[in-house]
């Protein structure tokens, strides 16, 4: 969850050198000519300028031209990307192996991943959720947040987390766990029908939770109807398997359609024959063809 040594070492060059360079513009503070002396002031002073950055964001563009700091093309692009800062209200979530997650707290939800920087995140919230305030940056094609962050005193309960925990759910269903920015929600940046309705397939607790959502995907397309029904014929075939092989049955082929076995037969041809024969047209397709061995 941390920044490479290297890549964190990078990010504190380059961030306090923008925050002394609106210093200098601005007149915020005094006496401060370089990052090294901006980072040995008190935190409530560095995030007075910090703040000022997100009310003029456009002062990166003069940054950049002027280069006061002598930094590289790649060091200065890394800066220009900054511009695509995500600011606001966030539930710090969940800490995974490779980031943790911030969670919007409005719609549409989406869930970021994001790297510490020197101090891990988990250490400094070990329990979560916590609602934070703060800002997202990109890093080299990855998501930091800015090093200032601003918890509420809030503890949350059982609904709340349960809440949480549903939306988190929707945001992976909708757009996966997103990793860089710029992102925009309204974009194609959203997973499919086809994996929201996986998804939403998945369990027995999706299923009953998401119940809505799936009438809503199978009644929008042919195809999804289709889909529907192939993976809950997929999901009842391991308990119709298990009660088959109870009563004595093997290496037979089984047709299952809304939880019930329509059609059977001892090749897959028979089987198919069988589902033309007594089965409607217009269902045929949404037949799970099950082979019991």
């Amino acid at each position: 969850m941390l920044l490479p040594e290297d890549d964190a070492q990078l990010f504190f060059n380059l961030f306090p050198a923008l925050l002394v360079y609106l210093n200098n513009q601005k007149k915020i503070l005094e006496d401060v000519s370089t990052p090294e002396e901006f980072m040995q002031l008190p935190t409530e002073q560095r995030a007075q300028v910090r703040n000022e950055l997100y009310e003029d964001i456009q002062v990166i563009d003069s940054f950049v031209r002027e280069n006061p700091f002598h930094f590289s093309s790649y060091e200065l692009e890394i800066v220009r990307s900054w511009k695509h800062y995500l600011k606001g209200e966030f539930y710090l979530f969940r800490h995974l192996k490779k980031y943790t997650i911030f969670l919007t707290t409005s719609s549409p939800e989406v869930a970021y991943g994001v790297l510490s920087l020197t101090e891990s995140l988990k250490d400094m919230f070990p329990y979560v959720p916590v609602l934070v305030q703060g800002v997202l940056l990109p890093f080299k094609n990855q998501i930091v947040y800015d090093g200032y962050l601003g918890a509420y005193s809030i503890s949350f309960g059982g609904g709340i987390r349960r809440m949480l925990n549903n939306s988190y759910n929707e945001a992976k269903a909708t757009f996966g766990i997103v990793t860089s920015l710029p992102f925009d929600p309204s974009s194609e940046n959203q997973k499919s029908d086809e994996d929201k309705l996986k998804f939403y397939l998945k369990n027995e607790r999706n299923r009953q939770y998401y119940c809505d959502e799936i009438e809503e995907l199978i009644e929008k397309s042919h195809d999804l109807a289709v889909s529907y029904h192939q993976e809950m014929g997929k999901i009842n075939a391991r308990t119709l398997g298990k009660r088959l092989r109870r009563i004595g049955f093997h290496n037979a082929w089984f047709g299952i359609l809304q939880g019930m076995t329509v059609c059977s037969g001892k090749t897959k041809d028979d089987l198919e024959q069988n589902i033309s024969s007594v089965v409607p047209k217009a269902l045929q397709e949404y037949v799970y063809r099950y082979h019991l061995k």
